[in-house]
């Protein structure tokens, strides 16, 4: 004659299995215990916040950008402190600064946050804490420069020569800032939003955003003239060069390669 259950026998349970023994049965007792969809969402969040805004490898990112903008304000510096015109956005600077009064690093600190907001709105997701640090120091060093008189005005040809003098140093800082790879900055931010976002070709949308600047700033009463077109034109070749240079130099640090290789992967696989 077939065996009844005992009462409380062990039943099967996807659940946590216990440490306590039935006094009626042997072998633990599980209990089915549910998920809590919740509290993993809100960690998930969190974890993906935080690698946006403070992404592996933060600190070297950091000593980049503290070493790159006080060369990056210089060079800024240099190209606005000739009679030829200066750098399209720097234009916008200008002539901001000169119609309320700030400062020009103050200016340059303001549009960086306004191109931030602007790319944080459309969805853009190259910003980070990196990204913030780059708007606040860079300002931060023209204005200290500016304080110190360090950088003289060059009339004359040899404006021009001292102006691309400063598209040199402007193109190492920046190769340097962008060298680990963890951060954008805000107008480039904008930028790569932008081209998602329109479908248009990258040099369309860059070309879009410098004219723009520069026309508002024109309206401001900022330098624009030859120094401008040579600035758009030898810019990012400058940059270009230096990165090759660093490259060669300094090893990327693991982040940077990482991050790299997964873009790479990304676009196999689509």
């Amino acid at each position: 004659m077939a065996r009844p259950a005992a009462v409380g026998a062990r039943q099967e349970s996807t659940g946590l299995c216990g440490k306590f023994r039935s006094t009626k049965a042997p072998g633990p007792v599980c209990v089915a215990v549910e998920k809590d969809d919740s509290v993993a969402s809100v960690g998930d969040l969190w974890g993906r916040t935080r690698r946006a805004l403070i992404p592996d490898g933060f600190l070297s990112g950091v000593v980049f950008i503290l070493t790159a903008a006080p060369i990056i304000a210089l060079g800024m510096l240099i190209t606005i402190n000739t009679p030829w015109g200066t750098a399209p956005w720097d234009v916008l600077h200008v002539g901001l600064a000169s119609k309320t009064g700030l400062t020009i690093g103050r200016a340059n600190q303001l549009t960086g946050l306004v191109v931030i907001v602007l790319a944080l709105l459309l969805g853009g997701r190259t910003v980070n804490v990196v990204t913030l640090m780059n708007v606040a120091m860079v300002g931060t060093w023209v204005d200290l420069y500016r304080s110190w008189n360090l950088v003289p005005y060059v009339p004359g040809l040899g404006g021009l020569a001292f102006l691309l003098l400063g598209v040199a140093v402007w193109g190492f800082g920046t190769a340097l800032y962008l060298h680990p790879g963890l951060g954008a900055g805000p107008r480039d931010s904008l930028m790569l939003i932008l081209v998602q976002r329109t479908g248009q070709p990258l040099y369309r949308v860059k070309m879009a955003m410098d004219l723009t600047a520069m026309a508002v700033g024109l309206l401001l009463g900022g330098p624009a003239g030859i120094g401008t077109a040579v600035v758009a034109a030898c810019f990012g070749p400058s940059v270009h060069f230096f990165r090759g240079v660093l490259r060669t130099l300094i090893p990327r640090p693991a982040a940077a390669l990482a991050a790299t290789e997964a873009a790479h992967q990304g676009r196999m696989a689509r």
